[in-house]
């Protein structure tokens, strides 16, 4: 429990309240075990990576580099759970951390909305909220997001508390939880700035400024220690994984889509009183708590949908650096509540814009695979699509949206009911949103978890062949190799063949290919055990055992060096043709003919144009590395991917080189 903020509940309800903090707790642990494997990468493995490293005492190192990333709070606090057991058993376990995490979320908000005048239920009422926005989907994720949510909110509380009445202990409380949460994210290092802004603000108002300004040295100090820090940090591209953040722009279509999502994840409704409470907070607060609270929350969102124009994907909605407000949100529409519904008419233009908004800006362009990735609550729309049609789909999030705006604008002549209700239907608006997005993202992972992984999921480390190397090849999947390096404890590097590029950002070796077939790394030839990618190329070493196989990935273990025997860009593990564009390499010692059968699509194989089915013999006169072109029209599709034709496993024949 917080100090300093009296949550005003007697011992009974105190109980009453754990015991639904558990029971909220048990429920999210449910939810996030759906999440049947990672699927948001690179994050997802760079978290776990980085986990298992600090649990190693190997420091921020991945894959034998350095991995210069500061946001390391979440990796830290899980870095002992990933040398639990199995792998499945730690996932499971820092689920379960992620999702005790994320329920404490519940005890800030609840303390901000009492100490801002919400009654006792509204406030239990708007702490659940913060529990059942879309964005609890990532609690059951291996990201910082569950560690940071709660944090954030914390600070909040502790600068709403601090500003309020200048201690010293709650302006360290304050500056704990505003560090704390920039170390889980970086982008929550606005919250000093905030706190300072509303310092000036406030001071200004009560022309205490000077007087104000020295209560407050302390957080105000920090606050400049952080612009400092950011400038070094972005000057000396210090900031590692965030070493981009001085490449700025500004989109301020990005911003008018971030707020749209961001209106529909708080659950629609309760926009109109939050938007009236926050001015109301701002321009005729009634107390110092009130304008803090205002302050804060205004800036606080302003800052991170400036962060998301600036810095994030214009193209993408940004709801996951943004849903910490959401929370904020459900108090501010207490605030205007309490307060009688000071202003009708002007919730009702405000309803009235909500309802041309939902009808003027429908979310299918938005809700597409790849667009939304960002998004939980575009994700559910997308659920809702895959349900009903996408243009269904859409109606049913408008004709949702304008009940829910006729609603909140009919609501203040409703005093009586109308807390309890639009509160209530923003709740339930939100939390069917989490449900569709779960909903999404547990097919999604099964999905994947059957397309890339066996059975055995940690297969590599059940060969118990020693340390391996992923070998990724022409053609390949990021997603498939950050499952078998989530997944494999024993896969600590990264060998990328010519043509192939690397999962991530992160530590990977571009491997050349002698004359003899040998990969070579930087001089050093490649040895060991080789997990090698086959999803759009064909790779096979020469004096090496077949170990394990996935679905798309062989373990082989060569005898000595790592030799190439065949290398076929564009042919997948299946035989399938999958790029348009393709060459068939080949290393021998001694001339002879190379015997490979294709079928199906318009090739072109060599100089030769082939209908149908045919099998080739290609002459291969000198020693030494062979190749030969190859296209194909993609006229199809197969198991979720273009093809045209198929190829054998080519047969090398010694002897004569004779066609």
């Amino acid at each position: 429990m917080l100090p300093e903020m009296n949550l005003g509940l007697p011992r009974s309800r105190v109980l009453l309240a754990a015991g639904t903090l558990v029971v909220a707790f048990a429920v999210r642990v449910a939810l996030s075990w759906l999440h049947a494997t990672p699927n948001y990468f690179p994050d997802e493995y760079l978290y776990a990576a980085l986990g298992r490293s600090f649990g190693s005492f190997d420091g921020a190192t991945i894959r034998g580099g350095a991995a210069h990333f500061p946001a390391l709070l979440e990796p830290l606090l899980a870095a002992s759970v990933w040398h639990i057991g199995s792998v499945e058993t730690a996932y499971r376990l820092v689920q379960i951390v992620h999702a005790a995490a994320f329920t404490l979320a519940a005890i800030p908000v609840y303390s901000i909305a009492r100490r801002v005048g919400a009654g006792g239920k509204a406030a239990l009422a708007v702490a659940a909220g913060a529990l059942l926005i879309p964005g609890a989907l990532y609690a059951g994720f291996v990201l910082a997001e569950p560690v940071a949510y709660p944090l954030a909110l914390a600070a909040v509380a502790a600068g709403i508390a601090a500003l309020e009445r200048p201690r010293l202990r709650t302006q360290w409380l304050f500056l704990a939880c505003a560090a704390l949460a920039t170390f889980a994210r970086l982008q929550l290092a606005v919250l000093p700035l905030c706190f300072a802004l509303a310092v000036v603000a406030i001071g200004l108002r009560e022309h205490e400024l000077r007087r104000l300004a020295r209560e407050q040295r302390l957080p105000l100090a920090a606050a400049a220690l952080a612009v400092l820090g950011a400038l070094v940090g972005v000057t000396l591209r210090g900031l590692g994984y965030y070493s981009g953040a001085s490449n700025l722009h500004f989109d301020v279509v990005s911003i008018g889509k971030n707020l749209t999502v961001l209106f529909y994840g708080a659950g629609w409704a309760i926009v109109p009183g939050a938007a009236l409470g926050i001015g109301l907070c701002l321009v005729r607060p009634r107390s110092r708590a009130e304008a803090a609270f205002g302050l804060l929350a205004a800036s606080f969102g302003a800052a991170l949908l400036l962060e998301a124009a600036v810095w994030g994907d214009s193209s993408l909605v940004q709801e996951r650096y943004l849903f910490y407000v959401l929370p904020l949100a459900g108090v501010a529409f207490c605030v205007q509540a309490a307060r009688g519904w000071p202003l009708p008419r002007v919730q009702a233009l405000l309803a009235a814009g909500l309802l041309l908004l939902s009808v003027r800006v429908p979310l299918s362009a938005w809700a597409q695979p790849g667009s939304d990735d960002h998004s939980p609550f575009l994700l559910a729309v997308e659920r809702l699509q895959l349900w009903f049609g996408t243009s269904t789909g859409d109606l049913v999030v408008a004709a949702v949206a304008a009940l829910l705006s006729v609603a909140a604008a009919l609501g203040p002549w409703r005093p009586r009911i109308a807390l309890p209700a639009l509160l209530g239907a923003s709740i339930v608006a939100a939390a069917a949103s989490l449900a569709c997005v779960t909903a999404l993202d547990h097919s999604n992972s099964v999905r994947l978890l059957h397309r890339y992984l066996p059975a055995e999921r940690s297969w590599v480390d059940a060969a118990d062949v020693g340390h391996a190397t992923l070998v990724e090849a022409a053609g390949n999947r990021p997603t498939d190799g950050e499952e078998q390096l989530f997944w494999n404890r024993s896969l600590r590097r990264v060998a990328v063949l010519p043509g192939g590029s690397p999962p991530d950002r992160l530590a990977a070796a571009n491997v050349s290919i002698d004359s003899h077939g040998v990969l070579h790394d930087r001089g050093r030839t490649l040895r060991g055990p080789l997990v090698v990618d086959g999803y759009a190329s064909t790779a096979e070493f020469r004096d090496a055992r077949l170990v394990a196989s996935a679905p798309r990935d062989r373990l082989v273990l060569p005898q000595g060096v790592a030799r190439l025997r065949l290398y076929i860009i564009g042919r997948s593990t299946d035989g399938l043709l999958v790029s348009s564009r393709g060459a068939i390499l080949f290393w021998t010692d001694r001339p002879g003919v190379l015997v490979v059968r294709v079928s199906g699509g318009d090739l072109h194989v060599g100089d030769k144009a082939i209908k149908g089915s045919r099998v080739l013999r290609l002459p291969v006169c000198n020693p030494g590395r062979f190749v030969t072109p190859f296209q194909a029209t993609l006229d199809r599709f197969t198991n979720g991917r273009p093809a045209g034709g198929s190829m054998s496993l080519p047969r090398f024949v010694p002897g004569s080189c004779q066609g």
